[in-house]
C-alpha cells in the first residue's frame, strides 16, 4: 500500500464551542448515547450517564479493583479486573447486567464492537509474550504476527488495528481483515503506533514523525502542535480526533483537530470562567461529545464531559 503525504480529507465536523459538565469518574470512552464508562476514585468500573448518574459494575469472584475501558451502542462494556495486589487479572464484559469473563491467559481488553468482539491481546499456549487477539462468540481467535502484539479496536466493519512487533523487536501499526490478515500500515521506516479507527476505516497512527490520518487511499500527516508532544486517544466519524499534548504528562493540555480548524488547544472552547484545566481527552461520540481528565478550580484530577453548545 503506498504512502502518500497531502491528500485532502473527505469529511470534518466542526465545533468551535463547549460547556463542561463533572463526570464523577476518570473517563476512558463515551458512546453515541452519551453514556460514559471509566474508573472510579475507589479503582471500581463504572458507568455514567447525565440522566442516571454512576453505577459501579460488579466485580467478578476473587477480585477486588476494576476500570472499564470501552463501551459500544448497545450500552455493552468491556473492563478489566485485578486482585487486590494488581498483580492478576481478568478482562470481562459486562452486558444487559451480566458479567461475561473472557478466555486466555494474561488477557487484556482495550475495545468492544457493536456485536461484542473485544480487542485486546492474551498469551497463547507456546508462546512467551501476549499476543493480538479478538474475542467473539465465547472464543479466542489469534490474529497472526511473529512476535507479540496487541489489538486495540475494531469497527463496524470487522477491521481490527493494533501494534505488532516484528523479528527484530520493533513495533508497528497493523490493520486486519478476515479476508487480508494482518498486515502492516504507516511509516514503513520507523516504530508506530495504530491508535484508533473509525466506521469510514480510517486510523489515526502515531509514529516517531508524527501523528498520520491513514485510510486505504492515502496517509495524511497531520499538523498538531510544532513545540510539543501529541498523543492522540479516539476519533469519531466525523475525523475528529482528539487527544492530550504537553511536555510532560503533569503537564498536558486536552486538544482537539478537524479537518476545517485543525489543531485547537480544547481549553480555548469552554467558557473562561468555567474555572477548568482540561489535561486530556480519552473519547469523543459521532455528536462531538467529548469526555476526558482535567483540574476543575485547581482541584485534583477529575473527569469531564464536553457538549457542544
Amino acid at each position: 500500500m503506498p504512502f502518500v503525504l497531502g491528500q485532502p480529507l473527505t469529511a470534518a465536523c466542526t465545533i468551535t464551542r463547549y460547556k463542561v459538565v463533572a463526570v464523577p469518574m476518570q473517563p476512558a470512552a463515551i458512546n453515541d448515547l452519551g453514556q460514559v464508562v471509566g474508573t472510579t476514585s475507589n479503582h471500581r468500573a463504572a458507568l455514567w450517564a447525565p440522566s442516571s448518574g454512576l453505577r459501579e459494575l460488579p466485580l467478578p469472584a476473587g477480585f477486588y479493583h476494576s476500570e472499564a475501558v470501552a463501551i459500544n451502542n448497545r450500552g455493552h462494556v468491556v473492563g478489566i479486573a485485578y486482585d487486590r495486589a494488581f498483580g492478576n487479572r481478568q478482562s470481562f464484559i459486562f452486558a444487559d447486567n451480566v458479567l461475561i469473563l473472557l478466555t486466555g491467559n494474561k488477557a487484556r481488553a482495550y475495545h468492544i464492537g457493536e456485536s461484542d468482539e473485544v480487542a485486546g491481546e492474551s498469551l497463547l499456549p507456546g508462546k512467551t509474550t501476549t499476543a493480538p487477539v479478538l474475542w467473539a462468540h465465547g472464543s479466542i481467535r489469534a490474529l497472526g504476527g511473529c512476535c507479540g502484539g496487541s489489538t486495540r479496536s475494531i469497527n463496524k466493519n470487522d477491521e481490527a488495528i493494533g501494534d505488532a512487533y516484528d523479528e527484530h523487536g520493533r513495533y508497528y501499526a497493523f490493520l486486519w481483515t478476515e479476508t487480508s490478515g494482518l498486515r502492516r500500515i504507516g511509516p514503513p521506516d520507523r516504530y508506530s503506533s495504530a491508535i484508533a479507527i473509525n466506521d469510514l476505516d480510517h486510523v489515526v497512527i502515531q509514529a516517531f514523525s508524527g501523528v498520520y490520518l491513514y485510510s486505504v487511499e492515502s496517509s495524511i500527516h497531520l499538523a498538531l502542535t510544532s513545540k510539543f508532544p501529541s498523543h492522540p486517544q479516539a476519533i469519531n466519524d466525523c475525523d475528529v480526533i482528539v487527544g492530550s499534548f504537553g511536555p510532560f504528562a503533569d503537564a498536558d493540555r486536552a486538544f482537539v483537530w478537524d479537518k476545517s480548524l485543525g489543531f485547537q488547544d480544547l481549553n480555548t472552547l469552554i467558557p473562561s470562567d468555567s474555572g477548568w484545566k482540561l489535561k486530556s481527552a480519552t473519547g469523543i461520540n459521532d455528536r462531538g461529545e467529548i469526555v476526558g481528565k482535567g483540574e476543575p478550580k485547581g482541584e485534583e484530577d477529575s473527569g469531564f464531559l464536553l457538549i457542544p453548545n
